[in-house]
């Protein structure tokens, strides 16, 4: 997704200026394969079109061809894909975003989350907004970068502030799992929209200075970087990273005949719509009387971590007569080195449709 994004600034900033066919086609092309690196690339599009209509060029901009060259070179890219989600196969995406994105909150824990978001972004301009405060920029200069007197400026402005303040605002809404390591594609129009004014005074000392800070902040974190990856490999389980595929080839040695409902702990199951294209997560209790119904129907594939207590219940209720478990370890290893085991049972439910 990032060079796509950044690719996407880049033509859609030189078709703005200069209208020009090509780079209107490619602006819409390389906006449509960041969305495919990933969907948080849609706030890509609305930091675009909020673009594309504020600003003194706006009128010479959709008078001519552009706009809508920009546009057929983003549904060229993106229809693929839109046909995809809407056929069966879409389904694994949609159960992805339903179960491991969206998330049901309330109002005031979503109004904590987006601030948490903000504050984030914040964090991660610090370095930046010190080296403006170094320059020691006068009212002129931060009227000027706030919003600045030339469109092209504007427009830089408008295609970084949109994309970063808009998850924020959708998150009360719709809330989701929001974090601001997403905004990474964002980041390179941040030293155009600080230091681009000519009002500002450029001080060599502190670009030097902010340089070397920089460099030594780089090393220290390729240092420390193999550490911190140990750490992780020793957390053990990680419901944002499931060991769903592990799980789908224990299932595979279970039965010949895959189920079409999966159920079982997150930290297992949260990657399964990926290895199991034709199924869908059940979304009621494989207990319950629907439950049982859909069971009958499709199958249902169970994993459950050995401590996940009320899975193991569920999962031992099932198992007996046509079912068949098996007990797994697994532990994540990288170069050498492993994490500790995940202890967990795969029990597969098979369609009973006489019932």
């Amino acid at each position: 997704m990032m060079p796509f994004w950044a690719a996407a600034l880049l033509f859609y900033l030189r078709a703005r200026r200069g209208l020009g066919a090509a780079d209107a086609f490619l602006a819409g092309a390389f906006a449509s394969l960041a969305v495919l690196g990933k969907y948080w690339a849609v706030f890509l599009l609305a930091g675009m079109a909020v673009a594309s209509v504020v600003g003194a060029g706006t009128k010479r901009f959709w008078r001519s061809p552009a706009p809508y060259v920009m546009a057929a070179g983003a549904a060229i890219v993106l229809t693929p894909h839109a046909i995809w989600l809407v056929t069966e196969r879409g389904g694994a995406s949609n159960d992805f975003v339903r179960t491991n994105v969206m998330a049901a909150e309330s109002f005031g824990a979503a109004l904590g989350g987006s601030a948490y978001y903000l504050l984030g972004v914040a964090a991660y301009a610090v370095g930046p907004l010190l080296l403006l405060a170094a320059l020691r920029p006068n009212r002129v200069a931060l009227a000027d970068i706030v919003w600045p007197a030339d469109d092209d400026r504007q427009q830089a402005v408008l295609l970084f502030a949109v994309p970063l303040v808009l998850p924020a605002l959708v998150n009360l809404v719709l809330p989701y799992r929001l974090t601001p390591d997403w905004t990474f594609p964002n980041w390179p129009l941040l030293p155009i929209v600080l230091y681009a004014s000519l009002a500002l005074v450029i001080s060599t000392t502190a670009v030097a200075a902010a340089g070397l800070i920089a460099l030594a902040l780089t090393l220290a974190a390729l240092v420390a970087a193999p550490f911190i990856a140990y750490q992780k490999l020793r957390a053990g389980a990680d419901p944002n990273r499931p060991s769903s595929h592990h799980v789908v080839e224990v299932a595979e040695q279970l039965t010949a005949q895959p189920p079409l409902l999966f159920w079982g702990s997150p930290e297992l199951t949260g990657g399964l719509p990926f290895y199991l294209p034709n199924a869908q997560a059940l979304e009621v209790s494989p207990l319950s009387p629907e439950g049982h119904a859909a069971i009958d129907v499709s199958g249902l594939l169970v994993a459950c971590l050995k401590e996940d207590a009320p899975c193991e219940a569920t999962a031992a209720a099932l198992a007996g007569g046509a079912s068949r478990s098996a007990d797994v370890t697994y532990a994540r290893s990288f170069l050498g080195l492993a994490g500790p085991p995940s202890l967990y049972r795969v029990t597969v439910v098979p369609r009973r449709p006489g019932k």
